[in-house]
């Protein structure tokens, strides 16, 4: 039998969210004192409706406690579900094929719609999968059939070329009720041995083998044919259109643009972006190479992909947390017996070794910088998964980390340790030029005071022969006027603040100190345009989609992290460029850093590179829209500031 409808489940199935689901779980639990419930306990209820599973945990058989229950368990939700949830390796290899096929596919799920959506967008396009059905489109959940004859119905398929997969026996039980066939995958906790007792089509370890050929399998539903998506003739196949002509000469004219553009001494790289920009465009919608040649490809490439695969899931999960130890252990602190990887009394861990090399240089280190273990481990994810890794920070896990502020301090020192070692002459240039500052400052206090003289000294020439001189010049325009009304307003309150700071040797020198602190310390720069790119990001990423509930705080502790790998990569060129530009805000330039800031946000926001793109191409432009607004609002307070002094001085 030849299926033409692939209907699937989402939890255990397509995606592995055990992880979301058990802290969603646990937090509700615990916050009611249900501690004694194992992640085994949790991971047992998955596919079951909300109520369902917390009534099975807790005992609790009373529906408004267990409908509290179930809005708590939604708000956590909101915070940890989609970051915590996976596509399994073959996921998206097996759905293409079956799409390219031209079967249909759809989800059948008690999670809800949008949830499933959400992750499904950052790996697919919008319209990929023909149907979803979520707990929100059903009255009754699973084993009901309601779900699964809704998107048979709606999809005008035949009960006989459909097939539903599962992962659990509720699965089964909802393939059975709708008289539809069932394959059963091991993903989740149900075993095979517990999925054979239904009928079934096969019981497969991944979802690989709906794309192998069927070979008899001993159950009570047996198939004469077995699934070849090549030999699903009901649909055209869908494959893509292969480049055209137009296009071919659109690429060479942009690529020969940009090779001209790049043998000029003053590139601004237009040309090379529009370029890839247009060659990404392409390949989305079109393809190179022949078929033939691009399933050879494909089949060599996909032992890498696979690899890939796991180390993206690898970066996403990030480091795991060891279990609790349960061997008992004396605390070398106060004595304490107690079992765990830290005592219950004063806290200190377990693992207390003797001082070695190792341990006694980190020790050094902290008592310099006040870094403890987790300073190396941030500075490393930074590198390679920096979204994710901020992603966990925000969401709560902390300890692991160095703290974002922190951080940046001792990079913004490390900086100028490497500076001084790299080229120390640019710290001299930058100290010359301070001390010029200020000798200008005492000779400008000494011009003032003369010029005052010689104001005084002309005051009454200039009355005299100002009505004679206004009768022969040509009036003057009004706006001119205002111009030089300011100019004149402005010279006068700076004269009057200058000499009254001249005549306080201590508030000249506090002044000073703070002028050449903001000048030549890194960090208080960087962070003064921290707030600037939170609002633009908020701003930039403000839709549903990648609405994460970060405030603007949380988004200020974002830019923070970013700003500190943008550091720490300008300290680790800076050798390789041999000279430092210390008034500039980082050593990398600028095309350099808004890549970091689309691999950050892709990483953060869990989107596609494309997406990405864009949304830092619009943050970029928030930022500029903020700065002029900003550069407004200063102008009017100097303004407010200059007349108000001028009455006051």
């Amino acid at each position: 039998m030849n299926y033409t409808t692939y209907l699937f489940d989402f939890d255990y199935t397509l995606a592995d969210s055990s992880r979301g689901i058990v802290t969603c779980f646990r937090n509700v639990l615990t916050r009611h004192g249900y501690t004694e419930v194992t992640d085994d306990d949790i991971k047992r209820t998955i596919g079951k409706t909300l109520e369902d599973s917390f009534s099975i945990l807790t005992g609790v058989t009373d529906a408004g406690q267990l409908a509290g229950f179930k809005a708590e368990y939604r708000k956590e939700a909101d915070t940890h579900m989609t970051v915590n949830t996976v596509l399994f390796l073959e996921t998206k290899s097996v759905l293409t094929a079956l799409k390219d096929s031209g079967a249909r596919i759809g989800i059948i799920s008690t999670k809800y719609r949008f949830r499933i959506k959400e992750l499904l967008d950052q790996h697919f396009p919008e319209d990929f999968m023909d149907i979803i059905v979520g707990g929100e489109d059903v009255k009754a959940a699973k084993p009901s059939p309601e779900g699964l004859l809704l998107a048979i119905k709606q999809l005008h398929a035949n009960k006989a070329e459909t097939l539903y997969i599962g992962d659990s026996t509720v699965d089964a039980e909802t393939a059975q009720a709708a008289g539809v066939d069932f394959a059963g995958v091991t993903h989740g906790v149900t075993t095979a041995k517990e999925l054979e007792k239904y009928p079934h089509w096969k019981i497969m370890s991944t979802l690989d083998e709906l794309l192998e050929v069927q070979e008899e399998h001993p159950s009570t539903f047996k198939v004469e044919e077995p699934i070849r998506p090549e030999n699903i003739p009901s649909t055209p196949s869908r494959k893509q259109k292969m480049i055209s002509v137009w296009q071919i000469i659109l690429l060479l004219l942009l690529f020969w643009l940009a090779i001209e553009e790049l043998d000029t001494t003053d590139s601004t790289y237009f040309f090379p972006i529009l370029f890839i920009l247009a060659l990404w465009g392409i390949l989305q919608k079109r393809r190179i190479l022949p078929g033939k040649a691009k399933a050879f490809l494909d089949s060599w490439w996909h032992p890498y992909a696979v690899r890939l695969r796991a180390l993206h899931i690898k970066l996403v999960q990030g480091k795991k947390i060891p279990p609790a130890c349960n061997e008992t252990y004396t605390c070398l602190n106060c004595g304490t017996t107690y079992t765990g990887n830290y005592c219950n009394r004063c806290g200190q861990s377990r693992n207390t070794p003797r001082y070695r090399l190792s341990n006694a240089l980190r020790n050094i280190a902290g008592g310099f910088f006040n870094i403890d273990n987790g300073f190396g481990r941030t500075l490393l994810e930074l590198l390679y998964r920096p979204g994710y890794m901020i992603r966990d920070f925000i969401s709560g896990k902390r300890v692991e980390y160095f703290r974002p502020f922190q951080t940046l301090f001792i990079l913004a020192a490390l900086y100028i340790m490497a500076v001084q070692l790299v080229d120390p002459e640019a710290l001299d240039k930058n100290e010359k030029m301070e001390k010029t500052e200020l000798t200008e400052q005492t000779d400008k206090g000494k011009i003032i005071t003369a010029q005052e003289e010689l104001t005084q000294k002309t005051e009454s020439t200039h009355s005299n022969d100002s009505t004679a001189a206004t009768q022969i010049s040509e009036p003057e325009s009004d706006d001119d006027d205002l111009i030089d009304e300011f100019t004149k307003d402005t010279s006068e309150v700076g004269n009057k603040l200058e000499k009254f700071f001249q005549s306080s040797p201590f508030l000249m020198k506090v002044w000073n100190l703070m002028k050449s602190w903001g000048h030549g310390n890194k960090a208080f720069r960087i962070i003064a345009t921290l707030p600037l790119f939170a609002l633009a990001t908020q701003l930039a990423f403000r839709r549903r989609k990648y609405k994460l509930n970060y405030n603007t705080t949380e988004h200020v502790f974002i830019q923070a992290y970013i700003a500190c790998q943008i550091l720490l990569l300008s300290i680790i060129v800076l050798p390789f460029n041999g000279y430092a530009t210390v008034d500039d805000l980082y050593e990398l330039p600028l095309w350099l850093i808004f890549i970091l800031f689309c691999w950050d946000y892709k990483q953060l926001y869990r989107c596609t590179w494309w997406r990405s793109f864009w949304r830092t191409v619009l943050m970029l432009i928030y930022s500029l829209v903020l700065l002029v607004i900003f550069a407004c609002l200063v102008i009017a307070l100097m303004l407010a500031g200059i007349y108000t002094l001028k009455f006051i001085l």
